[in-house]
């Protein structure tokens, strides 16, 4: 209990003065009284004895205590001073690091919170607002439509139309509602109910179930009412014309896009550029009133304007499938060209299909079964035909296929040998029944003795031996250099997909020469072989295969392409004597069936043999062929058939069909016949007399195929032969 001490009277503190009881070594101690906020007096003695750094002397051995002064045996002794602590105030040092940790970790998570915002708000705004959109806005994606082929007169021959497509949300259709819905829609637009189960449970936003059907079918679609089942707008290919030219126009896929012919060479220039229509949309897919829409209209695609003639394009399809059917051919090429531009006005490929088949016919023809008769035009001609109907051909056969061009490729080895001057049209060779060349015998396709025959009756005949003695006088580095100049071994200007540029020796044997030079071991393309003849029509220049006249672009404007490459190759004065000799060879020649009277008609016939693939080539199998222009006075058509394997010459299967296809031709473009112009310098008439058929048989059409009237009618009598 504290003890309330006297104050000593009339002295203030801090004046130095020893109060009772403060002894020397007796330092003075005050302190504040709580309650009455005065300086006390505490005794020294007291106080200092609850002080553990204060010590007492000891008392005197002689023992008792020695009177002593109060405090006199106190002294004060200090204790060691040991090192400042700071003083402790609640939560101490483990406490202390437990809040600062606190602390620090509340500091990294705001942070981290700051810099998360930061990127939301600002770096990955527009991936986190995208993403926002798409819960209320729908985007339509509109497609461009592709665009059209036309042919020349700008009829459509296959062009796109929109249609609805049936598709599925499986996610809003739901797992308990898959079977009913597959059983609902499976009779609607004829998908199993299997596959409509299996595609309404795919864990997906989108499916497809029925693509491009009609609109009757789609409406049908939407009388069921069926959540997550909807309809969209696609463009879906048609072809107006059915499967005409198809093998030329190619096709589209599922996914408009070109898959083959011209569909695939101009894809990018067809294809249009797609739009897409966004608007905002509630929950159930509608569109919210006054929400915002964005609209970019689709742009079409161009549309590609060919020089094709349809009406043309029927009536060679269909004499083509005569003609195959007539001769138990396998396949057929037939080629229309404007002589002038080098247009091409038909392109037809057909072929037989293959056994147990089911396809479409092309051209649906009905050939009268032929009767026995000892005129026949060949061995073929005396046997019932197959009534099996031709097909379209899978590709363009006369841009893709090669073949050896027999007699037709004679046109190239004379017009050269007469370009270099080594022979004239009045030159005359002695023409025997064999001939050696390298110790290896040659033959022409009929026997014969020795003939003295002028270059007219050896094109007029189609002699082999005499061509061939034509080309000793060339030799083979000018003809080679004359077969590249008409355009054998490169392709043409036209690029079509999958274009051969042909087949030529790569290494000239001593039968190279001879063999060549009347179109054997030498392949070669119908549009080539087209353009070799059409080169002689314009006089000796050559002018490229143009199949596309232009483009129309999505505003409507007409861009024409560019005129036909052209470079000369003989002289006009050459290309009017081999057009003498052209016209002797439908007149009382090999290609007598392909006279077209009042016209006048140049051609060649072509008789190849079929190669086997195991080499050499398999016997009375042919490549009949004819090629020529017409009419050969001022030449607006030029033409090229071709019968693919084929018992028959192309005097009596091919020559007669392109008489049909020119006459055609003739009629729909309005051509008229030409005032008949005298030979040129220098070529010789032959006489029927001449035109003994040696070289190559002449034939009567086959039946079923038209007899078109004939100049030379009644001159003579058909030849029976192999």
């Amino acid at each position: 209990m504290r003890r309330t001490p006297q104050r000593s009277s009339g002295k203030q503190r801090g004046s130095g003065t020893q109060r009772p009881g403060a002894g020397a070594g007796y330092p003075p101690r005050w302190d504040r009284d709580p309650w009455f906020d005065r300086d006390v007096e505490i005794d020294a003695d007291s106080w200092f004895e609850g002080d553990p750094r204060m010590r007492r002397d000891p008392a005197p051995e002689s023992g008792g205590p020695a009177p002593r002064k109060p405090g006199a045996d106190l002294r004060y002794e200090p204790r060691p001073v040991r090192p400042a602590r700071a003083r402790r105030f609640g939560l101490g040092r483990r406490g202390r690091t437990r809040a600062f940790g606190l602390l620090t970790a509340i500091v990294l998570a705001f942070g981290a919170i700051v810099v998360k915002l930061t990127l939301i708000q600002g770096v990955d705004a527009k991936q986190y607002l995208a993403v926002g959109k798409s819960e209320w806005t729908s985007t339509v994606a509109l497609p461009g439509e592709r665009g059209g082929i036309l042919d020349r007169n700008g009829d459509e021959m296959a062009m796109s139309v929109m249609l609805p497509t049936i598709y599925a949300d499986p996610h809003m259709v739901g797992a308990t509602n898959v079977d009913s819905d597959a059983r609902a829609l499976s009779p609607v637009i004829g998908v199993p109910v299997t596959t409509l189960r299996s595609e309404l449970s795919e864990n997906n936003g989108f499916v497809y179930l029925a693509r491009t059907v009609p609109t009757a079918e789609a409406a049908r679609v939407k009388k069921l009412d069926l959540p997550g089942i909807a309809t969209v707008e696609e463009p879906k290919r048609i072809y107006p014309a059915g499967q005409l030219a198809s093998p030329l126009i190619g096709t589209v896929g599922t996914d408009d896009t070109g898959l083959g012919g011209l569909e695939y060479r101009y894809n990018s220039l067809l294809t249009g550029h797609a739009g897409k229509l966004v608007e905002e949309t509630d929950p159930e897919g509608r569109p919210i009133p006054g929400g915002v829409q964005e609209y970019r209209a689709p742009v079409p695609g161009n549309d590609l304007v060919l020089s094709i003639d349809e009406p043309l394009q029927y009536d060679a399809e269909q004499a083509l499938a005569r003609a195959i059917v007539a001769a138990g051919a396998k396949s057929g090429i037939v080629l229309l060209m404007d002589s002038k531009t080098g247009e091409i006005l038909a392109d037809a490929n057909l072929t037989m299909p293959g056994p147990g088949t089911a396809t479409t016919p092309a051209v649906p023809v009905n050939i009268p079964s032929p009767k026995a008769t000892t005129a026949s035009a060949s061995a073929a001609s005396t046997k019932i035909k197959p009534q099996v109907q031709p097909v379209e051909a899978p590709s363009a056969s006369a841009f893709t296929q090669t073949y050896e061009p027999g007699s037709v490729n004679k046109l190239i080895t004379i017009s050269a040998a007469l370009q270099q001057g080594v022979i004239k049209p009045a030159d005359v060779f002695t023409i025997p029944d064999t001939y050696y060349v390298a110790g290896t015998p040659f033959h022409d396709a009929e026997l014969h003795g020795t003939q003295r025959w002028s270059v007219t009756s050896i094109l007029a005949n189609s002699s082999n031996i005499g061509t061939i003695q034509i080309a000793q006088r060339l030799g083979h580095k000018d003809l080679l250099k004359y077969i590249h100049a008409y355009g054998e071994g490169s392709r043409t200007d036209i690029g079509f997909p999958g274009e051969s540029a042909g087949l030529l020796p790569t290494y000239w044997s001593g039968t190279s020469l001879p063999t060549v030079a009347f179109g054997q071991g030498i392949g070669v393309t119908a549009i080539q072989m087209l353009a070799a003849y059409n080169t002689i029509a314009n006089g000796g220049v050559y002018v490229a295969p143009k199949l596309v006249d232009g483009v129309i672009d999505a505003d409507g404007l007409d861009h024409p392409t560019p005129p036909s490459r052209r470079h000369r190759i003989v002289s006009t004065k050459v290309a009017a004597e081999m057009t003498t000799m052209l016209n002797q060879v439908v007149a009382v020649g090999t290609g007598t069936a392909a006279n077209l009277n009042p016209y006048t008609v140049a051609g060649k016939t072509g008789t190849a043999e079929v190669p086997n693939s195991k080499g050499g080539y398999i016997a009375g199998h042919y490549v009949a062929s004819f090629a020529g222009f017409v009419p050969s006075e001022k030449p607006a058509i030029t033409a090229l058939v071709m019968i693919d394997d084929t018992v028959d010459y192309g005097a009596s299967a091919s020559a007669p069909t392109f008489a049909t296809v020119a006459r055609d031709a003739l009629q729909e473009l309005k051509i008229p016949p030409q005032k008949p112009q005298p030979p040129a310098p220098g070529v010789p008439i032959i006489s029927t007399a001449d035109a003994t058929g040696a070289g190559e048989v002449r034939g009567a059409p086959l039946p079923g195929l038209n007899a078109p009237v004939s100049v030379a009618r009644g001159a003579a009598s058909p030849r029976t032969g192999g």
